[in-house]
């Protein structure tokens, strides 16, 4: 379940992400939803993942044709109840910003079992052993 805090300011977002790291959050667990883009650069080069509803001039456009709005379609990514999504709606539209806090209880150690840059191979080679010229 995802913890959703909402902000009013910058300065107060910092505030929170602060507090969400030291409760033990990595930063790929946070993302951080406004209805404009944020320029905020120290967190462009982080792992929280930023999320304008507002999007890109085609995603406005698909949105418009298909009568989805920007705000519904970001908040249903984290299992909230139509209540939650509708008062969060809100705060996005009165240019309040979230601070999402989900925890990834994924395995990712699928990557170390079948990736084989992790495997420890034995790659010693003897000249004896090379079917080469030998000098």
């Amino acid at each position: 379940m995802a913890e959703i805090t909402v902000v009013k300011d910058k300065s107060e977002l910092y505030n929170v992400i602060n507090q969400k790291k030291s409760e033990g959050y990595l930063e790929s667990e946070l993302a951080v939803i406004s209805r404009s883009k944020l320029h905020l650069d120290d967190l462009h080069d982080s792992q929280i993942s930023l999320i304008a509803t507002s999007g890109s001039f085609s995603d406005r456009m698909s949105r418009l044709l298909i009568g989805e709005d920007g705000e519904q379609a970001v908040l249903t990514r984290y299992d909230l109840t139509d209540e939650e999504i509708e008062n969060h709606k809100q705060d996005i539209l009165d240019n309040k910003i979230l601070v999402v806090a989900r925890r990834d209880r994924s395995s990712h150690n699928e990557v170390e079992e079948n990736n084989a840059a992790y495997e420890e191979l034995d790659i010693t080679h003897y000249a004896a052993e090379s079917k080469g010229p030998k000098a």
